[in-house]
């Protein structure tokens, strides 16, 4: 499984999955291609949970905590991370 960050200007942060790189695909087409806006991208469940449990990452730094956040919420509905 695929995640994947959108980081929209003025909008809170998205994070959303994908089962593989068609899915990728067929959810970016249905959606209009690429965001406009930054993304981030975690090719697999072990390098998202990594990065989810990472402090030390830039991404997470200042109001990142809502992106941060965000990873946190998907990884628990996809059963990668425990909610305790």
């Amino acid at each position: 499984m695929m995640y994947l960050l959108e980081l929209p200007p003025g909008a809170p942060p998205r994070v959303w999955f994908a089962f593989d790189a068609d899915d990728l695909h067929r959810k970016l087409g249905a959606g209009g291609g690429l965001p406009e806006w930054p993304i981030q991208l975690w090719p697999d469940e072990e390098s998202a949970l990594m990065a989810c449990e990472n402090d030390a990452d830039p991404l997470w730094k200042g109001t990142g905590w809502q992106a941060r956040w965000a990873l946190r919420e998907q990884l628990i509905a996809t059963e990668v991370l425990a909610e305790d």
